[in-house]
């Protein structure tokens, strides 16, 4: 297989970033978004390859010393989601410039874990995130009616099942705070084929939970929501 580097720039960023010759300033600016958010230092890498007569554009992201990414080390996969979709979609009129975001993460132990995501699939997430959005405002108004109606016609749920659900959390954990999109992963089962998985993580009163909020990735209907 032959495999062909046709370009390559390579530069380290930390928390704060500055404008510097290859990197537009919106690149930058998106960098920056995705240190807001982990922290920790960034190196990226930009350039495009070939291989079998398909070039590929893309923009790599390689963390390293990233307090949340080493106390959720076992759910790099969605951060890596996270990661990619910060960037990919600060980019605004220069989303066109890649086709592929990259996303390596570097923990302090030495081990290195390497994601790549097509622009496509990142576009799937920005379609999905007003649902996303809305979820969390529905469960944070207690408006079960209306989030069952988000649910694949398939499942057979009820207004009061989500009802006791949550009421059962808010009991032991206390109410919601706020809600924080933490990353997605795509997920083959058997009953749904391909789905998405969405992380969110509800702050409570007393505790932060990890919520998982599961898409059927065909109709984008929400087929399950669990907590991890």
């Amino acid at each position: 297989m032959n495999k062909i580097l046709t370009f390559l720039f390579l530069s380290i960023i930390t928390v704060s970033c500055k404008k510097d010759i290859g990197v537009t300033e919106k690149e930058v600016n998106s960098v920056q978004q995705v240190l807001n958010f982990y922290g920790g230092e960034c190196r990226r890498h930009k350039g495009f390859d070939s291989e079998n007569g398909e070039t590929k554009t893309y923009f790599e992201l390689e963390m390293s010393k990233s307090t949340l990414l080493e106390n959720n080390s076992q759910r790099l996969m969605p951060h890596s989601g996270n990661i990619a979709y910060l960037f990919y979609s600060s980019l605004d009129n220069e989303k066109s410039n890649y086709n592929q975001v990259r996303v390596k993460i570097n923990l302090d132990n030495g081990t290195s874990s390497e994601f790549s995501y097509s622009d496509k699939e990142i576009e799937e997430i920005e379609k999905l995130m007003p649902n996303i959005n809305l979820i969390s405002e529905l469960l944070a108004g207690k408006k079960y009616t209306n989030l069952k109606d988000l649910f694949d016609k398939s499942i057979e749920l009820e207004p009061e099942d989500l009802a006791q659900l949550f009421s059962n959390l808010e009991n032991e954990y206390g109410i919601i705070k706020q809600s924080q999109f933490q990353g997605f992963e795509f997920k083959d089962t058997n009953n749904f084929g391909q789905v998405i998985k969405v992380n969110v993580v509800q702050i409570r009163e007393k505790v932060a939970l990890t919520m998982a909020l599961v898409f059927n990735k065909n109709n984008q209907n929400l087929i399950a929501i669990e907590f991890e």
